[in-house]
């Protein structure tokens, strides 16, 4: 008998989207900038590159066709790692780049999207914040790790043999999918899925709950978009590309990992809902803090590890509960996460484009000004909305809820 993994090592597999993740968000704005790229067009690269987070689920229902979800997850993480490896022997052509990038961020979508609709079917409800707290240490956790791993890489080996190793590096953690079972599942025809999933969608949205969780996951706040710009502040903060690395990638890494962890004791006490909207409010302070600190790079770690310790108490919360909204024995757990997970993106690539702009013309303040604001005005009204609305009786902490009750419906 195969060997099975617990429940909370499960969540680690998804390794290959965190370190997808973390050269768009840290690894490609230091690379660039050390060709004098501007922060600007960095952000249109990233919002670009990004953009498979918000669109790809229209391409989810293949997840539900044929194949088990083991085999997708290790056919798209594979073609991401082929992608990433490319894009860095690109660096010198932007238009290149950004297509390749893209490319193989919409397959590192669809892998995360295989892992993610896979786990409700073989984790129990009583495991969910767990597996969203393993899955998210993996997901930033490894994002981190892997910044500093592909600068070092591209830094001192020769291009092709660094693509190589860091193409080898994504694909490694996908030998944990051996382990993870799968669940028995009927073979769905395109047709039948393709059609299943719209009409699926169609009433999902059409539910008051559900309207109200869209409205929350494509805010701009809580959604911790200066992640992906922090890595190409080092002439603002007067600190070097070495400096850079190590905060973007191994203090990233611990201090996301941690905040995931501190998310599954805070996720059982308090309503997921609000954990959610109110680590909002933490990354903004931590911003609105490095406009007031003089800009050095001690202050500048203290700001971007605050900042990120909250990104993953969010993510903890977020991925816990698109776990209980999915549920087991859904035959379409794949497509249904990749909506929620595509609502939840939406506001990061567009607020990283936002940003990237006021960087252009207001410098560095009116950046985490502009940033930090839109996080504290629509989450305060989103925490009044929720409140107008919810049902009366709700509970304040840890007992269990309904899906649309945990957001607001």
């Amino acid at each position: 008998m195969r060997r099975q993994l617990p429940p909370w090592a499960m969540g680690l597999a998804i390794a290959p989207l965190g370190f997808y993740y973390g050269f768009i968000s840290a690894a490609m704005p230091i690379l660039l900038s050390a060709r004098n790229v501007s922060v600007e067009d960095i952000s249109r690269v990233s919002f670009l590159a990004f953009s498979p987070t918000y669109w790809a689920f229209l391409l989810s229902p293949v997840l539900d066709i044929g194949f088990t979800k083991r085999t997708y997850a290790l056919l798209f993480a594979a073609l991401a790692a082929v992608c990433l490896a490319l894009s860095t022997l690109l660096t010198a052509n932007l238009v290149a780049f950004t297509a390749v990038l893209t490319a193989g961020c919409t397959a590192a979508v669809l892998f995360g999207n295989a892992h993610q609709g896979w786990m409700p079917d073989v984790v129990s409800d009583h495991y969910y914040s767990q597996v969203g707290a393993t899955t998210n240490i993996a997901n930033l956790g490894a994002a981190g790790l892997f910044t500093t791993i592909a600068v070092v890489l591209v830094r001192t080996l020769p291009p092709v043999a660094a693509a190589v190793l860091l193409a080898l590096t994504v694909v490694a953690p996908t030998v944990l999918l051996f382990f993870i079972p799968l669940p028995d599942r009927r073979t769905r025809g395109a047709l039948e899925t393709f059609r299943t999933f719209f009409q699926d969608l169609r009433r999902a949205i059409a539910r008051p709950g559900s309207i109200l969780a869209l409205v929350c996951f494509l805010s701009p706040t809580a959604c911790f978009a200066l992640t992906n710009l922090f890595s190409a502040l080092g002439v603002d903060f007067h600190t070097p590309e070495s400096r850079m690395t190590a905060i973007s990638g191994v203090g990233v890494a611990i201090a996301c990992s941690v905040g995931c962890l501190a998310g599954i004791w805070l996720t059982g006490r308090f309503q997921r809902r609000k954990v959610y909207l109110l680590t909002g409010f933490g990354g903004a302070a931590a911003a609105l803090g490095l406009i007031r600190v003089p800009h050095t790079f001690v202050f500048l770690a203290v700001g971007v590890l605050t900042y990120v310790f909250f990104q993953g108490i969010n993510y903890t919360a977020l991925s816990s509960l698109c776990f209980e909204i999915v549920g087991p024995a859904n035959p379409l757990a794949s497509t249904q996460m990749a909506v929620l997970s595509a609502a939840a993106n939406v506001p990061i690539t567009y607020m990283t484009r936002v940003d990237g702009h006021f960087h252009t013309v207001c410098g560095l303040n009116g950046m985490l000004l502009v940033d930090a604001g839109s996080s504290i005005v629509v989450g305060t009204v989103l925490l009044i909305i929720l409140r107008r609305f919810a049902a009366p009786g709700t509970p304040a902490s840890g007992q269990k809820m309904s899906a649309t009750a945990q957001l607001g419906g």
